[in-house]
């Protein structure tokens, strides 16, 4: 027996079989565990990127209070995170910043076995407004919609600046030309409809007029000039070649002021507007009132204005620039109406009937070059125009109106050509001027 059991002990077959099973369930564990590390993996990518989308989305949608932010975030996070782990949420939303973290755990396999619980998840991610943005086109309705449109016709750049609409309609910026419109980026209160470069968003802040409570100056006495023709007949309110300004006083304001051709022109009110007709037409540095009446620059027009503010009012009042015309306004660099070309003072709010609203028009079949704002604030700004183009030479423009529309001339559609084009830039120490206004914060980026 003692033979037996000695034989029994030398004998090695079988060996690597019992030292298997001892081995087997660590190496099954170990194994498993591999896999599930590599699942914890991925998901860690899957919850880093819902966290990225989700607090960009709550710091971008400037329509929320603080906690609403925090509230859209874990509501954004939830709608694009597809895995199958519960996280606890942790957002917190300051002025100009989103931040949120994320825990959870994995579950295991095997691994459970041995006390292994899952493996700890912890991702956290942070936006922040990146930048102070210029906007150079705004709509200062607060309702309606196609409050600012491109349309067919015009082609229209600001990479440097941005556009903005505060209606809350959901259309309220509309493209529908064949080449988007590009800027630095397009926001409404509402809503977008068609493509633009880059997208449009919508539910962003509404905007603050920047000129709403402007002091602008009472309109004075009627200012005009006289000149006599060969015969010696009194022309009226004519300014010709003589450049006789001389600045006196009229009751009648029905008159039309023109001015011919190479004439110089001198602050004041000029009642029943200007009619700019001639070549050569300087305008004297100073501001320059239209009261009740249009001031319009012909087709074939050229004038020059430096140091410049054109007030328009009166509900008659409006600009218009005929294609053809070659107008360079420069508004002023200093003083009450600094940085403004072009006021369309408020009026509807001045009287009992309900006045309409005016479209002031400028054609780009000529070339304009305004350094400053072109401000119509309750009255509608249309752009338009053919085979040329606007603000191209030009280094700070802007538009601000209760309506904007960039489009074909409707009156010469089938003369219009390839269409016109609107270039605007808002480099305001090459122009002369004060800072564009208004100026507000500009998208987000990823801080962690």
């Amino acid at each position: 027996m003692r033979k037996v059991w000695q034989k029994f002990l030398k004998n090695e077959r079988g060996h690597f079989a019992v030292q298997f099973a001892l081995l087997g369930l660590p190496l099954v564990v170990a194994t498993t565990f591999v896999v599930d590390y590599a699942g914890a993996g991925t998901e860690k990518v899957n919850v880093k990127t819902a966290l990225d989308a989700a607090v960009i989305a709550a710091v971008n949608n400037n329509s929320l209070t603080l906690s609403e932010k925090e509230a859209y975030a874990k509501k954004h996070f939830s709608e694009n995170y597809r895995g199958d782990i519960q996280f606890k949420l942790k957002p917190k939303a300051l002025e100009s910043r989103v931040e949120m973290s994320a825990f959870g755990v994995a579950p295991v396999t095997v691994a459970a076995t041995l006390g292994i619980d899952g493996i700890e998840l912890f991702e956290e991610s942070a936006a922040e407004i990146s930048s102070e943005n210029t906007i150079c086109v705004m709509s200062l309705a607060p309702e309606g919609e196609e409050v600012i449109t491109f349309e067919e016709g015009v082609t229209f750049a600001a990479p440097t600046c941005s556009v903005h609409a505060n209606s809350a309609h959901s259309n309220a910026i509309v493209s529908s030309g064949k080449t988007p419109p590009l800027a630095k980026s397009f926001c409404a209160v509402g809503g977008a409809q068609g493509e633009f470069s880059p997208y449009a968003k919508g539910q962003c802040k509404s905007i603050a007029d920047p000129y709403e409570h402007i002091s602008i100056p009472l309109a004075g006495p009627c200012i005009s000039g006289t000149s006599l023709d060969g015969k010696g007949k009194d022309k009226g309110f004519t300014l010709d070649d003589k450049d006789v300004n001389i600045g006196r006083t009229e009751s009648d304001t029905d008159s039309e002021n023109s001015t011919g051709d190479n004439v110089i022109l001198y602050p004041g009110t000029y009642c029943g507007g200007l009619l700019v007709d001639g070549i050569g037409v300087t305008f004297r540095p100073g501001i320059y009132t239209m009261l009740e009446g249009e001031l319009k620059f012909k087709d074939s027009a050229v004038a020059h204005a430096n140091d410049v503010t054109f007030i328009l009012e009166g509900e008659k009042a409006k600009l218009k620039i005929e294609k053809g015309a070659d107008v360079f306004v420069k508004a002023p660099s200093n003083g009450s109406l600094a940085g403004l070309a072009f006021i369309q003072k408020p009026f509807l709010q001045l009287g009992k009937k309900k006045a309409k609203r005016e479209v002031s028009e400028v054609k780009s079949g000529g070339k304009l070059e305004i350094l400053g704002t072109l401000y119509f604030p309750e009255n509608t700004l249309k752009i338009s125009g053919d085979d040329s183009a606007v603000g191209a030479q030009a280094p700070a423009t802007s538009f601000i109106a209760y309506n904007i529309h960039f489009g074909k001339d409707e009156k010469n559609d089938k003369k219009l050509g390839i269409g016109g084009y609107v270039t605007v830039a808002v480099d305001h120490v090459a122009a002369g001027i004060p800072p564009i206004l208004p100026r507000v914060e500009d998208g987000a980026r990823l801080v962690q």
